[in-house]
């Protein structure tokens, strides 16, 4: 099955024909741990108890221990995430304030290691 392609924070983006475009298993995977982790508890009204809001925490004292350990316990919850193999998440000071967070996990579709990182 394919999800109309949306990263969170960014627009729509459109195909070469000019409608909607889409993705499929890994990337549709990535969007919406993406999407998860970016959304704030409580804002999704369906779900009260979906989303983190890492970039809420964006400017607040942070300890590495408690981030890794939100960040796996919405990994938990994902459904794109093959379960039967725990995801791994990495988090490492770059200095000045600047932290990479490198996260690895099995796609549930496609039975693939994936990673996704990004740095705040």
């Amino acid at each position: 099955m394919s999800a109309i392609s949306h990263i969170i924070g960014g627009d729509l983006v459109l195909n070469s024909a000019g409608g909607l475009a889409v993705v499929g298993t890994a990337e549709e995977a990535r969007q919406a741990i993406l999407r998860r982790l970016c959304t704030n508890a409580g804002d999704y009204p369906w779900h009260l108890d979906y989303g983190v809001g890492l970039p809420a925490r964006i400017g607040s004292p942070m300890e590495e221990s408690d981030i890794q350990a939100v960040i796996l316990a919405q990994l938990q919850q994902e459904s794109a995430v093959d379960q039967s193999q725990a995801p791994t998440v990495t988090i490492t000071d770059q200095g000045s304030g600047q932290y990479l967070c490198v996260i690895q996990y099995v796609d549930k579709q496609t039975k693939t290691v994936q990673g996704l990182s990004f740095s705040a």
